[in-house]
């Protein structure tokens, strides 16, 4: 199998976990980005966190129950946590949350624990019935496994057929970058595929420096309320282009930089794939 016919087959199995969205539902479901428990500026000891993770709390009196319900979900599997987190208080608030189409501010509970730097933010259970997600992935879904978390972001033009995906790959020296797309009803993938732009002679070591590049895709029908997906099937933001500006300016400054030395010219040509698999830290 050849690296296109693979990311096909990535992209064709991203997309179909997708395929029960309700893309004509009326209010669009919300598509999250992070978990719908999050501590805001993390905890003061491991132990808290692996309490959080795990969902070992102790709630003081007067906690609400949906708030204990809420903390109780195990996020991980592991080892139990040595001390429970203690809950002092719970209050009624919003927060913002990200999600496929920009930052929302949604229905939350603002969490007060012990060992816990700041607030942990909790969406309502109302707010999570608004939420959708597809099923867990099985071994029967991709035998080879889940493809690679390739675009971190996207805009969208006018029209809502141009897409401009944000990924991390070569450098505009060497390399430029086209763009397959695999579209769904709910969902649609876009395949970065890179081109080398000039005839590199002789043995030639190339460092594999990622770079922020942009990557124009155009869709056979307006994106809508589909869901654009990673060929891992993780959802990716998508914000119209007149309110994140030029792809430039959404840019991170600091690329992810590595040695990558090659021998024989001839493998060159796997530079720009393994390039643009990192990401940036």
């Amino acid at each position: 199998m050849t690296p296109d016919e693979r990311d096909r087959r990535f992209a064709g199995s991203a997309v179909a976990r997708w395929s029960e969205f309700p893309v004509h539902a009326d209010p669009r479901p919300i598509v999250l980005l992070e978990d719908a428990a999050r501590a805001e500026d993390g905890f003061a000891t491991a132990e808290a966190k692996l309490a959080f993770l795990t969902g070992a709390i102790d709630a003081s009196k007067g906690v609400p129950e949906e708030v204990i319900r809420l903390m109780g979900r195990a996020e991980v599997r592991a080892r139990p946590a040595r001390a429970a987190l203690r809950i002092d208080s719970a209050a009624a608030a919003e927060a913002a949350f990200a999600t496929d189409r920009g930052r929302k501010t949604l229905p939350a509970w603002r969490v007060v624990a012990a060992d816990a730097r700041g607030p942990i933010w909790l969406l309502t259970e109302e707010a999570l019935t608004r939420c959708w997600s597809p099923p867990e992935r099985s071994e029967d879904d991709n035998p080879g496994g889940a493809g690679p978390h390739v675009l971190s972001s996207a805009a969208l033009g006018p029209g809502g057929r141009d897409l401009t995906v944000d990924i991390v790959g070569g450098s505009e020296a060497l390399f430029d970058y086209d763009a397959e797309v695999v579209e769904e009803t709910a969902a649609v993938a876009v395949i970065p595929r890179a081109r080398l732009k000039k005839v590199l002679v002789g043995p030639t070591a190339i460092s594999a420096e990622g770079h922020p590049r942009g990557i124009r895709a155009h869709l056979s029908e307006p994106l809508g309320s589909r869901v654009l997906v990673n060929l891992d099937a993780t959802p990716v933001e998508v914000q119209d282009s007149s309110t994140v500006g030029e792809t430039a300016s959404r840019e991170r400054k600091d690329p992810w930089l590595g040695q990558l030395p090659i021998a024989d010219v001839r493998n060159v040509q796997a530079i720009p794939e393994r390039c643009w698999l990192r990401s940036l830290p």
